[in-house]
């Protein structure tokens, strides 16, 4: 486990954790600091694609139908990609050299003008903190923090996510016992 919380990182949500919204879930925090911390849940994907919510033809291409994941309960209407580093535009950050996060619409610009990210996610809203409430929640044991796995983030099937996580940092849900903890 990280001693530190450090950004970018996974948090992976506990199996104790009964908190329907994030029950299961992998965040890839983006930002920490005492008074705030964000991040975006990256095994959530919706039944909504894509091209229903973008209605400008020009900035889709075809290929383009991916699911939108769910990034969390804040500002849904936030739409963001997270992607490979051989793309940079006006408004990507680096969160470090191998993964950056972009605005949705400039991206699929890209894409569509033929020099967009190789990989790839798009999502829609955030989770956030505020001050000391993330700490906390790792000292009371609802999430775990571990380094970035760029894979896991960037290539894997979001299905397999969490199971993953849990699995690189030696935890079997269907065999080890935790002791429940309330919200997230």
């Amino acid at each position: 486990m990280i001693q530190e919380i450090q950004t970018p990182s996974l948090l992976v949500a506990m199996p104790n954790l009964r908190d329907p919204y994030f029950q299961k879930t992998v965040v890839l925090l983006c930002d920490y600091t005492q008074e705030s911390a964000f991040g975006v849940v990256i095994n959530r994907p919706s039944p909504v694609k894509v091209k229903d919510i973008i209605a400008d033809q020009h900035v889709l291409r075809s290929d383009v139908n991916t699911p939108i994941l769910v990034g969390g309960p804040v500002q849904p209407e936030f739409l963001w990609a997270v992607h490979s580093p051989d793309f940079v535009g006006k408004s990507t950050t680096e969160m470090d050299f191998r993964i950056h996060m972009s605005s949705i619409l400039e991206v699929l610009n890209a894409l569509a003008e033929g020099h967009g990210p190789t990989t790839y996610h798009l999502g829609c809203g955030y989770a956030g903190w505020g001050p000391g409430q993330l700490s906390n929640e790792i000292k009371e044991g609802a999430w775990w923090l571990t380094p970035v796995d760029i894979d896991l983030v960037l290539k894997m099937p979001y299905t397999r996510r969490w199971e993953a996580v849990l699995a690189n940092i030696g935890i079997n849900p269907e065999t080890t016992s935790f002791f429940q903890t309330g919200e997230a």
